[in-house]
């Protein structure tokens, strides 16, 4: 019976993936240094200690917002879910320093394309942490099956797996 049950449930629901923003080690958002962060809120999600500079997208998407101090970007998926990537923390106090934006809002992008790229090096030296956050803003409607922590990740590999419950179905 729970087997007709998890089927049913299953082609009602579509199956979303969010991939790893960058290089590195994933870690539970509770142990993200930024109560803002590690209280989730922003919203849940997972943050990665990135061993390389280099963030790309984790979902198919168009870009809502790229901060002007270029260390985040907001992105609306295509099917609903909004996440904000945020690289490093405080390092809004920086005002671009050590990073470079690789998109403009309105930009569509899909899985793996560089967002921006930041200076690891010269950012740890001016006192900052790099952790980045990959924040889900919008978890309405969206059930979070998976979330990878406590992982060696290349940027591409599915951190987060989230169903959606399909609008169009009827219970």
């Amino acid at each position: 019976m729970f087997d007709t049950l998890k089927k049913m449930f299953e082609k009602n629901a579509k199956i979303i993936s969010v991939k790893a923003a960058e290089d590195g080690r994933t870690i539970p958002m509770d142990q993200v240094n930024d109560q803002t962060f590690a209280q989730e809120l922003l919203g849940p999600g997972i943050a990665i200690h990135p061993s390389n500079g280099t963030v790309v997208s984790p979902i198919d998407g168009t870009i809502a917002t790229v901060m002007d101090t270029k260390h985040a970007v907001c992105i609306q998926g295509e099917d609903g879910l909004e996440m904000i990537v945020h690289a490093g923390l405080d390092t809004v106090e920086l005002n671009g320093k050590y990073y470079e934006a690789h998109v403009n809002t309105g930009d569509h992008v899909k899985a793996g394309d560089v967002l921006f790229t930041f200076d690891i090096e010269e950012i740890a030296k001016a006192g900052y942490d790099v952790t980045t956050p990959i924040v889900i803003t919008n978890l309405s409607g969206y059930k979070i099956t998976k979330c990878l922590t406590g992982q060696q990740v290349q940027a591409g590999d599915e951190v987060i797996q989230l169903t959606k419950e399909k609008e169009n179905m009827k219970n």
